[in-house]
């Protein structure tokens, strides 16, 4: 589902990471570690298309990264209590994108579906300027899901949860069991959870 050959980023003569190989396939569940500043996160931008490589290539699904088609089977969530529209509720969030990717007819039940899951339902029709930034993050999070991505990027995704919702969160991604997760975080259940791991270094 996910290759990445001789990938390498840099911001100026900084190099973030290089000569990163990694293939992660159908239905895999990758951890990403490392410690701050070691490019998780700039990785995971580059991977959803949002940062370009610097060099090397990255695929998924056979389709370049930040290609139409590849940002079609990714979800993103790279900012759990970020990048939410602010004015809308939980559920209008939900329903934008799921309105850009899904069949219309498919849009409403898609979104009550993830409202359910990750337990929105008290807040839905809330706007998210008037919520925590844990009920953000749950929001954040099945925004991601919608749509049903093949892939699915997630960056330090319980950092706002608490337990429960951290529970749901993995039933959640276990209920799809063919999605491939990549997954950066610090947090060792996070680890245990996941199939396999790669820890990027802080460039020299």
């Amino acid at each position: 589902m996910l290759a990445i050959r001789r990938a390498q980023r840099r911001f100026g003569r900084r190099v973030i990471f290089a000569d990163l190989d990694l293939d992660v396939p159908v239905g895999a569940r990758l951890f990403l570690g490392g410690s701050n500043g070691s490019g998780k996160t700039t990785l995971l931008r580059c991977l959803s298309g949002t940062l370009t490589l610097s060099a090397g290539q990255a695929t998924v699904g056979g389709h370049p990264v930040g290609s139409l088609p590849a940002r079609r089977l990714t979800g993103v969530c790279l900012a759990p209590e970020q990048g939410l529209y602010e004015k809308l509720s939980a559920r209008e969030n939900l329903a934008l994108i799921a309105r850009l990717r899904l069949p219309r007819r498919a849009v409403g039940p898609a979104v009550a579906t993830m409202e359910q899951e990750l337990d929105l339902t008290g807040y839905a029709t809330l706007p998210m300027e008037r919520c925590s930034a844990g009920m953000r993050a749950r929001v954040s999070i099945a925004r991601s899901l919608v749509a049903g991505p093949a892939l699915l990027l997630l960056d330090e995704p319980g950092r706002s949860l608490d337990d429960r919702a951290r529970l749901l969160l993995w039933e959640a991604l276990g209920r799809r069991p063919e999605m491939t997760c990549v997954i950066a975080s610090h947090d060792a259940d996070d680890r245990r959870r996941c199939d396999s791991a790669v820890t990027l270094a802080v460039a020299p």
